[in-house]
């Protein structure tokens, strides 16, 4: 799987870069009223306001870091509606590498936390592989609407 790789407090994770719509630079984001605290807040891209999850909050590790490698990464969500993006909020987006999924590992998640997906032993570690349309899946309920709408400009 050719993957976009990317960090999540001290998790190395992977997404097939099938699923990835855009990588966009950190923005400015706007708070979304309600919301839970890992809703990060909302943007405008393209003329149509974007939902995004702070993937560090959002599995307890802290709040994204303000470094230059910070990026928003889009996906199409719902799966059934395309032009609809929600972005994840991770750090160190930089690399994309091939990588093998022939020893995926389940692992639990922790404190009621999502989890990034299964564990892939590496050379260089553990790599989680997340699969973006499951989790979104299991927060939207919790988002206050704002993924489980499909929010649009």
């Amino acid at each position: 799987m050719l993957a976009l790789m990317f960090q999540v407090g001290r998790d190395t994770v992977a997404v097939d870069v099938r699923h990835v719509r855009e990588v966009v630079p950190r923005v400015r984001l706007s708070a979304v009223n309600g919301s839970p605290v890992w809703m990060a807040g909302v943007f405008v891209y393209r003329g149509q306001v974007v939902p995004v999850v702070d993937l560090h909050k959002l599995t307890g590790a802290g709040e994204c870091p303000p470094h230059l490698s910070s990026r928003i990464i889009l996906f199409p969500w719902p799966v059934d509606a395309p032009e609809s993006l929600v972005g994840l909020l991770a750090t160190q987006v930089a690399e994309i590498r091939e990588i093998s999924e022939g020893n995926l590992q389940r692992m639990p998640s922790s404190r009621g936390q999502p989890t990034l997906g299964p564990a892939l032993p590496d050379g260089h570690g553990i790599i989680r592989i997340l699969d973006p349309e499951w989790l979104l899946s299991q927060i939207a309920a919790s988002s206050g609407g704002t993924i489980a709408a499909g929010i649009t400009g």
